[in-house]
């Protein structure tokens, strides 16, 4: 696990922001009659090139950017992340801007009111890692029952609650997933205690019910980070540290990704 390095930019290509405003390089200034760099950038600009006034397309741009830094960080492996992306940093649209000694490549640190939300979402979630040992699982999965209570360390739902099996995962309509994380860690005092996180991922492009899985994976969820929302729990805006029931049904925003701390313990 620990040979594994995670990233979704690296200093060739789009910067984050980028990815998500462009469908194209803009390369012009490189000297090269926009020659150079790649042209397979995997990026969206969510209908409109480059930068744009509605508020729609930046809210769309802003969330697409917040979930490509959830599934960097909350995935298992060590995460690079490109300077600047943590809060946004754009290169208009150049992807190979090593040629050019300005403001294309310059990082400025006077952030916008929006970039600084992005830098907290960044920060809230590297310390969802940095407290959540299993995130940082330095061994293969087993994805079979390995713990006494019967639950896996690793788990695959759908959105009804079940368990995935093969037939489902060839399913094109399913866009939304829930990942089941188990492992036993270190408390910091010399003993080892069970941890559980769900993940939910919600790809569709409308809300979707989704069915928390019940016990023995979990008697409730606390929710610790809401994509959908400009800020982390813990700020003015965002979203509350509901606690939900396990095999209770929630509604998940479109395009989102959600984290739960999952208890089995009767509260």
């Amino acid at each position: 696990m620990l040979a594994s390095v995670n990233f979704v930019t690296a200093h060739d290509g789009f910067t984050l922001a980028d990815l998500t405003a462009y469908d194209a390089k803009h390369n012009e200034a490189n000297g090269e009659h926009n020659r150079d760099g790649t042209n397979d950038n995997h990026s969206w600009n969510h209908g409109v090139e480059g930068p744009s006034t509605d508020a729609r397309v930046l809210a769309a741009r802003r969330r697409t950017a917040r979930n490509m830094l959830g599934t960097l960080l909350l995935a298992t492996g060590v995460p690079m992340i490109t300077q600047g992306d943590e809060f946004g940093r754009s290169q208009h649209g150049n992807n190979n801007a090593y040629c050019l000694d300005d403001e294309t490549s310059w990082v400025d640190w006077d952030l916008r009111p929006d970039q600084h939300d992005l830098l907290a979402t960044t920060a809230h979630l590297l310390r969802l890692r940095r407290e959540h040992p299993v995130l940082r699982q330095d061994r293969f999965f087993a994805g079979r029952p390995v713990h006494v209570d019967g639950t896996k360390d690793l788990a695959w739902f759908a959105p009804d609650g079940a368990e995935m099996h093969h037939e489902r995962w060839h399913d094109p309509s399913l866009r939304t997933l829930q990942m089941y994380l188990h492992a036993v860690v270190p408390d910091g005092e010399g003993r080892h205690v069970d941890e559980s996180l769900l993940v939910v991922m919600q790809g569709a492009g409308h809300p979707v019910p989704v069915r928390l899985p019940g016990l023995p994976w979990a008697w409730s969820y606390r929710l610790l980070w809401d994509s959908a929302f400009e800020v982390p729990p813990g700020h003015e805006r965002g979203p509350a540290q509901a606690v939900e029931a396990g095999g209770s049904v929630i509604t998940v925003s479109a395009g989102t990704i959600r984290v739960y701390g999952a208890s089995s313990v009767v509260s």
